[in-house]
């Protein structure tokens, strides 16, 4: 059985989860394109995230949305069989977020 990755973002007044993982070498997340915080990324090319989910101490992290069906398809599938997925029903509607670090 997997592990979760999880880290804690926020923005505005909104706070949240993403699942994580390391995906050949790029540090990702998947997400719903159709959300506050993937407009607040593509506005301002960054987020606020702590690894720590249990405090609120955050940096902020410079991130990438990636819309490439295959790509999206690619990591969606490398979550499920890792067992740190938290989308199940297809790939329709997400995009993946790529973190610099």
């Amino acid at each position: 059985m997997g592990k979760e990755q999880l880290i804690k973002f926020r923005h505005h007044s909104a706070k949240g989860i993403f699942h994580y993982t390391i995906y050949k070498g790029d540090f990702v997340a998947l997400s719903e394109v159709k959300t506050s915080k993937i407009d607040y990324i593509k506005e301002h090319g960054a987020i606020d995230l702590t690894f720590d989910v249990e405090h609120d101490i955050y940096d902020v992290m410079a991130v990438d949305v990636i819309e490439d069906k295959d790509y999206v398809q690619e990591v969606y599938d490398y979550m499920i069989a890792t067992e740190n997925a938290y989308f199940f029903d297809g790939i329709e509607g997400l995009c993946v977020l790529k973190f610099h670090r």
